[in-house]
């Protein structure tokens, strides 16, 4: 099955499992595609596109928390009669963190397991993350010493002045992220995951997890900076396989998505 909405780079129509993936700032479907192929036949990847960049770029970037996990519970719901897994990565986990609150709303199939790569349920402090509102010299510098971006991308002027509009909506919409006190846990069991050299979302702070579900499977430590991903698939999915495993017993049947959001 195709959409707008995922790249599929290993199909696998019988999978059991689907595994929705949503990139970090400034990121990408590609970031996610030497996991395809790691993964056992019984789940599929589908790396979330988001707008604003690649094969959406006639589409803007999304800018506001709650318009976007609209955004994509519209987009992605229909898919959702199959088991699914949400991973996200910084802004991706904040975007998955939002969207299982809109599929609630909406009485729309929770996925089975979330996890929580590289962010804190408060959100990141804004001092930490690079201002929009900056001239794309101060902007640009900032991306430099948060890392994330590849030096060469940021070399590049003709590249750079493509990205730059998605870049400066990431993390708009990172910085207006209001973090809800006293939210109701939900049900969905989630894991966590930093690198255990991250200065912008803390490893150790990651087990706040705890307080906002009913099922904590606790936090995983990489080697690596808040950008841990990089390099580490192998290690990466095999924890993804053996924590999709554990959550897939004892699932109860999916609700089906029969309407309009």
């Amino acid at each position: 099955m195709s959409s707008s909405w995922y790249s599929v780079y290993a199909p696998r129509p019988a999978a059991s499992v689907r595994l929705y993936c949503l990139p970090c700032a400034g990121g990408g479907a590609t970031m996610f595609r030497a996991w395809a192929d790691r993964l056992p036949p019984t789940v599929e990847l589908r790396a979330v596109r988001l707008p604003g960049r690649h094969a959406w770029h006639p589409e803007p970037p999304f800018t506001d928390c709650t318009a976007a996990a609209h955004a994509l519970a519209s987009g992605l719901g229909p898919e959702l009669h199959t088991p699914y897994v949400l991973f996200g990565h910084s802004m991706g986990a904040l975007l998955a963190h939002e969207l299982i609150l809109s599929l609630d709303r909406h009485e729309l199939p929770p996925p089975a397991l979330y996890v929580s790569a590289s962010w804190l349920v408060e959100g990141t402090p804004i001092e930490l993350l690079p201002d929009p509102a900056d001239c794309d010299e101060q902007f640009v510098e900032t991306l430099r010493r948060f890392g994330g971006v590849p030096p060469e991308v940021l070399s590049d002027p003709e590249v750079l002045d493509f990205m730059l509009p998605a870049l400066r909506s990431d993390f708009g919409l990172c910085r207006t992220y209001t973090y809800r006190t006293g939210a109701t846990p939900f049900s969905v069991p989630v894991r966590a995951m930093g690198g255990v050299a991250d200065t912008v979302t803390p490893v150790d702070r990651m087990a706040r997890w705890r307080h906002h579900t009913e099922r904590f499977l606790g936090t995983r430590s990489f080697p690596g900076d808040h950008f841990f991903l990089r390099g580490q698939a192998d290690e990466i999915v095999a924890a993804l396989v053996d924590d999709i495993a554990a959550v897939m017993t004892d699932r109860a049947p999916v609700r089906r998505f029969t309407g309009e959001i």
